[in-house]
């Protein structure tokens, strides 16, 4: 299935997204430095974010408001800062 052709789930996302940041939670989804490529999310400073080899996360998983543990403790996060 392709999530980008259901707005129902889609509405539901930004919905979960949404409850989230009410609780002042820091979301992978909102950082300037997370990038996507064939269903994965990747950190631009090659930060790991999950368990994968490749140290993605799945890109559903950010959808729905997972935040890396590097994610939230990345002096970076949300910034439009070099290193």
């Amino acid at each position: 299935m392709n999530i980008w052709d259901n707005k129902e789930l889609l509405t539901r996302l930004e919905k979960q997204r949404g409850l989230l940041k009410e609780l002042g939670k820091r979301l992978s989804f909102d950082c300037f430095h997370l990038k996507t490529e064939g269903g994965r999310a990747y950190c631009s400073y090659k930060k790991r974010l999950g368990q994968a080899r490749d140290g993605s996360l799945a890109l559903i998983a950010v959808l729905r408001g997972i935040c890396s543990g590097t994610c939230k403790k990345c002096e970076w996060f949300n910034t439009e800062e070099e290193k």
